[in-house]
């Protein structure tokens, strides 16, 4: 028989202490790929956020501030559609916007240019903003209309003639939540 030498090996204790430390550096390892996959779906949420909410809500903000017409032929204003006339760049032909938010998810914005003696300075185009918005499946109108008194106008026929504000709300889902925002606008003719 061969004499055991004390050199030969690791002791009971040193195995444990090592598996110890071993196991707090998978556990901090652990900790913070959860945080980075957390801040990661955080960016990803603000970043759907920004594009399907803020950003539709800024430009409908920018043409419901500018407009001095709200169109009232047929279909006319409702709840999830408005057509409105503006001349944001002053050069005295009528930028006509018209915005809806569809059945089919879709946020569409279509915008053309007409010349003072009645023709198309530029052709219509129109744009789909959004193909995620969940307006009319929530039920929640993307325009509410209000007049002088602050009441809410609920005959769309009054619209053109009485709105002086109206409040704006896009809804959209990320991750089968759903988020919204809104904004009051108040009309420049006013």
């Amino acid at each position: 028989m061969r004499p055991v030498r004390s050199d030969e090996g690791f002791t009971l204790s040193e195995l444990v202490a090592a598996l110890g430390l071993l196991g707090i550096i998978l556990a901090a390892t652990w900790a913070g790929f959860q945080a980075s996959v957390s801040y990661s779906r955080l960016s990803d949420r603000q970043g759907w956020f920004a594009r399907e909410v803020s950003a539709p809500l800024l430009q409908i903000e920018r043409v419901m501030q500018q407009q001095y017409y709200i169109d009232s032929s047929y279909p006319g204003p409702t709840a999830y559609r408005i057509k409105a006339k503006t001349d944001a760049d002053s050069d005295g032909n009528d930028e006509v916007w018209e915005i809806q938010a569809t059945s089919d998810r879709r946020l569409v914005i279509s915008n053309y240019e007409i010349r003072q003696n009645g023709t198309y300075e530029r052709s219509p185009t129109t744009y789909a903003w959004s193909t995620h918005n969940y307006n009319v499946q929530a039920g929640r109108p993307l325009f509410r209309y209000y007049d002088k008194a602050g009441n809410e106008i609920t005959n769309m026929g009054d619209v053109p003639s009485k709105a002086v504000r109206v409040v704006v709300t896009v809804v959209t889902m990320y991750d089968n939540r759903q988020f919204s925002d809104s904004r009051t606008v108040l009309f420049r003719n006013y």
